[in-house]
This record gives C-alpha cells, structure tokens and sequence, in this order.
C-alpha cells in the first residue's frame, strides 16, 4: 500500500467521522423527540430518516452552514440569558428559522460560485438514502435482539452516506433546477439554524435544568444516549470512509 493512498484514506476517514459525528446527533434528538412527542412512527424509522435528510441539507453547502453558525449562535445565546425559564423552544426555533431564511435566501442570490443551488437534489438524495437505510432498520429489527443506539448509528450511518453517495449524481441530473438559488439558500439557512438552536437548546439545558422545563424528560433520554451514539457514528462512519480510501473510490465534485 503506498503511502499517498493511506493519507488519503485517513483523511476520508476524518471527513466521514465528522459526518458520523453529525448524523449521531441529529439521530438521537430526532428519536427523543419523537418518543416524547409519541409520534405514530416508530422513533428509529424517523430518526433515521430525519438525520439523513438534515445531515444532507447541512453538509449540501458548508459555506453557507458555517456562515449560518456564526450568526445564529449569539442570537440562541442572547435569546437564553433574556427570556425567562422555562424556554420556549418552539419560539426560539421559529426566530431562528426566520433569520436563517432571509439570510439563506440574500447568500442563494448574491454568492458567485457557491454550490447551494444543489441543496434541493442533495437533500431529496438524503431523505431517500435515510428511508432506504431506515427500511432495512425495519427488516432487521424483526430478526435480531434489540441493538444499542450506538451500535444502530455505528451501522446505519455508513449505510446510509453509502447510498446518499450512490444516489446523489443521478438526483442531481434530475432534480438540479427543482428551486431557484434563493429557494435553495433559504432551504439550508432554515434547516442549519433550526439545528443550532437545538444544540445550544440540549447544551444550556444540560447545564441549567429550569431551561427546558417540560421537555427535561427529553433531554434526559438525549443525554443518556448522545454519548455512545456519537462514539457509533465516529467509529461507524470513519471506518467507512478510510474503507472508501483504500478503495480507491472517487471523489465527488459536486
């Protein structure tokens, strides 16, 4: 094995980690939410496809997501120390949605060179590699023992990032001019703020527990299993990755 590839299959590894990093957190905040809100779905089946479609629409344009983090961020921050306790989660998502869209929207029109075009052809390829890799969640769940969140996200991230790449090229033939530029820009800007706020919501209401009033029972169940679940996606999706290194599969340029 030459050197050059075994770089290169490391830092695939460190690129898939990342995104088991990200899957495993949109994954247990869909399923606790779920649960607690005893959606008629199984909390897995959603999880799975909620955390593919969102993990597609973030990393569809990281520019526009990282664009989007340092300008949501000290609007979730100031929205905790001025609102009272219990904080309105549904309230603070809509402000944040709202920032994100016109914000989203003003970078899908004035940004030259920017890839947030895609974002619609990406996040449908998302939401059909979730619902594919949540399926055979469904097939196995009637065949074996009960497995671990961390062994369920360890499983169902590469799966699920094996098919998103699989099907990407042929939705973006398809469905590249779904929405017009800002249509795409807002799209990303909603779905990237909407996740920042519930990160700072987890994050603070781990610390101070008068922030999440009702919801406290959710985040206990986030808590418990965001831990090992991370650990899964990590491990998971970075074996994936150094995988498709030592592969020798293409890059994508999309």
């Amino acid at each position: 094995m030459s050197q050059q590839r075994l770089k290169e299959a490391l830092i695939r590894g460190a690129i898939w980690a990342f995104i088991g990093l990200l899957y495993a957190m949109l994954f247990v905040f869909s399923a606790a939410f779920a649960d607690y809100w005893q959606l008629p779905i199984d909390p897995y089946l959603f999880a799975g496809v909620l955390a593919g479609t969102l993990g597609a629409l973030i990393y569809s344009s990281m520019r526009l997501a990282v664009l989007m983090t340092t300008i949501i961020s000290p609007i979730s921050i100031f929205y905790f120390i001025l609102t009272d306790h219990p904080v309105d989660l549904l309230m603070l998502v809509i402000l944040v949605s709202v920032v994100g869209a016109i914000v989203g929207a003003l970078y899908g029109v004035f940004s030259m060179g920017s890839r947030v075009n895609r974002a619609d052809a990406k996040t449908l390829a998302g939401f059909s590699a979730g619902w594919l890799a949540s399926l055979t969640y469904l097939l196995a769940v009637n065949l074996t023992a009960p497995l671990s969140i961390s062994t369920l996200v360890a499983l169902l991230c590469p799966l699920t990032g094996i098919l998103y790449v699989a099907l990407v090229p042929g939705f973006i033939k398809l469905y590249d001019n779904l929405l017009p530029p800002v249509g795409d820009g807002l799209m990303v800007g909603v779905g990237v703020s909407g996740f920042i706020a519930l990160c700072f919501f987890v994050m603070i209401g781990s610390i101070d527990d008068s922030v999440a009033g009702p919801l406290s029972a959710a985040l206990e169940v986030i808590h418990g299993n965001l831990p090992g679940a991370v650990v899964g996606g990590l491990i998971g999706a970075g074996l994936a990755g150094v995988g498709s290194g030592l592969l020798l599969t293409d890059w994508q340029d999309l």
